[in-house]
């Protein structure tokens, strides 16, 4: 989403999961935005490889924190 849209995200977001104690994943259409054969006519929402993709890349920290929770009840 360009360098401005970064550059506000990096000075909050990190910030706030650091303060609250919440994991955060940057980018949630990493590797999809932008990839027209990830996504549908529109351009700008994911198809269903795009979200297959989504879902393999966000998968191994949502165990870790499940995992967590588990661990802590």
């Amino acid at each position: 989403l360009g360098a401005d849209y970064q550059n506000g995200f990096d000075a909050i977001f990190p910030k706030l999961a650091e303060k609250y104690g919440v994991p955060l994943y940057p980018f949630f259409l990493d590797g999809v935005a932008g990839e027209p054969a990830l996504q549908l006519e529109d351009g700008l929402h994911p198809n269903a490889k795009g979200i297959d993709l989504m879902v393999e890349r966000i998968l191994p920290d949502v165990e870790k924190a499940i995992a967590v929770v588990k661990g802590n009840s």
